[in-house]
């Protein structure tokens, strides 16, 4: 299965709009030492626009990439042997997702991905695999709030019929 995140685009487009903005409205583009360096934030921001993340998960192992546009940038292909556990956190308020701790190199974030059963696929996985498995104290709030909320959709379905 094929999970695709991007980037947080309305958080990039205010940040563009506050280096652009202060020119447009002082009607002044000029060149100076803190143009340059605003122009080279403003280039790396509009890259950031383009660049979105996949997960893939197949029978044998986990592919996690990173895209400027269809370009791949960053590819992990990850064994279960090479996971050393799998923790489910929360990241804000109510936003849940996994961090796979591998043996070797840098740990993979799994946070805002579509679908949004990539979750559920992860923890099965994992108890396939038999790897270790931890849920932080607040993603088990949340759980528990989503398991209540699932309830009561499905007694109201039940009562309006």
């Amino acid at each position: 299965m094929i999970y695709i995140a991007r980037t947080q685009r309305v958080l990039l487009g205010y940040l563009m709009s506050s280096i652009i903005l202060p020119h447009i409205i002082k009607k002044d583009f000029s060149m100076g030492f803190i143009s340059y360096i605003q122009f080279a934030i403003l280039v790396f921001l509009l890259a950031a626009f383009f660049i979105h993340y996949e997960f893939i998960m197949e029978n044998d192992c986990l592919s996690y990439q990173m895209k400027f546009w269809t370009k791949p940038i960053y590819k992990k292909v990850i064994y279960p042997e090479q996971i050393i556990q799998l923790k489910f956190t929360t990241v804000g308020w109510a936003t849940k997702g996994v961090i796979i701790r591998l043996k070797k190199g840098l740990n993979i974030r799994i946070f805002g991905f579509n679908p949004d059963e990539v979750l559920k696929d992860i923890l099965n996985y994992g108890k396939e695999k038999n790897i270790s498995i931890t849920k932080s104290k607040y993603y088990l709030v949340l759980e528990k709030n989503d398991e209540i909320s699932m309830t009561i959709k499905i007694s109201r379905k039940k009562g309006s019929k």
